[in-house]
């Protein structure tokens, strides 16, 4: 291979190579001293030690990844990234998630005595038994366990280029999403992949079926709030100068987005800092979400809200009345 600014050879040092190689020909001397060593998680394969002091070391020596010709692209791709985490406090959230959690158990159907009831075990901050038999109430148990009120938001913005016609294009990697053939893209300027996950607790009291079940409830309010709660945040953020709009989030299933659209944007951040994973075909916690959101000069989606929900299949949105494209 030929040097260039993606590879590099120096085969009068002393130390050529560095490491062992299976083609010499190939081993690429462009990042001598790895970029990525100070990175906890990086695209290599170390090997985690403790030294005398108990200190966690880093060895790399029988790493190559570094070296190999294809590596310019993974490292630079590694480099660029400019994720955020954000902490929030969702006890500033409370009322907004009693509200949805309201909306989604349907607490307004029920006659006054059932509907006092349920509320109690959802708002309710101090213990109080039910017909001689105690039942934790959410609100007890996030007052027990204050850690529950922090929940950790990973952002990971990416360029408006990147929103081709009809897909997501990262690099190499590529994500089907119908809505974007129909939105103008001239005013896309940017855009975040986020991740998340509601708070955990396990509710091992026996006979507490109903708190179980808020409990799910509680959870599935949370992604809800959190997410409204983070459009707006993006767009406040976007807004400092001139009036920025930030689209509802894209996620697995909305607005035409591929259904495996979860794993390959777990893949693109590092949704591990936040305890989110891929394992088994799924998102773990179970209770975890993943999307897109997009900031642009304009509203975007404002003639596409029918596409949020669309249960469709892709090769369908050709015929459909709403297309422009028809």
């Amino acid at each position: 291979m030929t040097n260039s600014y993606r590879f590099f050879q120096n085969k009068e040092c002393e130390y050529f190579p560095c490491h062992k190689a299976e083609n010499e020909e190939e081993f690429n001397c462009l990042f001598c001293y790895c970029p990525l060593y100070r990175e906890k998680k990086c695209i290599g394969n170390p090997v985690w030690f403790l030294n005398a002091k108990g200190q966690k070391m880093k060895d790399c020596s029988q790493c190559e990844v570094i070296h190999r010709s294809e590596a310019y692209d993974k490292v630079m791709q590694q480099l660029q990234r400019q994720d955020e985490i954000i902490s929030l406090n969702i006890g500033n959230l409370r009322e907004d998630i009693w509200e949805r959690m309201a909306q989604i158990a349907s607490w307004e159907q029920m006659d006054k005595r059932t509907h006092r009831q349920h509320k109690g075990m959802a708002v309710r901050s101090a213990p109080r038994p039910v017909r001689g038999v105690h039942r934790r109430s959410i609100g007890e148990i996030l007052e027990r366990n204050k850690y529950l009120y922090r929940v950790s938001i990973l952002l990971q913005p990416f360029s408006g280029q990147c929103v081709e016609d009809g897909y997501f294009s990262f690099g190499n990697d590529k994500m089907q999403c119908q809505v974007l053939s129909r939105i103008d893209r001239r005013q896309v300027e940017t855009g975040y992949l986020y991740a998340f996950h509601a708070p955990e607790y396990e509710v091992e009291e026996s006979k507490a079926l109903l708190t179980q079940y808020y409990w799910e409830i509680f959870q599935i309010a949370c992604l809800d709030v959190v997410r409204e709660w983070l459009r707006e945040y993006l767009q406040r953020k976007h807004s400092m100068y001139e009036k920025r709009f930030c689209s509802p989030a894209f996620g697995a299933g909305f607005y035409g987005m591929e259904l495996s659209a979860s794993e390959k944007m777990l893949q693109l951040m590092d949704a591990e800092k936040i305890g989110v994973s891929w394992d088994g075909g799924k998102m773990k916690p179970q209770m975890s979400v993943a999307g897109v959101y997009l900031i642009s000069r304009k509203d975007i989606l404002s003639d596409c809200r029918d596409c949020a929900n669309c249960i469709g299949q892709q090769t369908g949105c050709a015929f459909c009345c709403n297309n422009p494209k028809k």
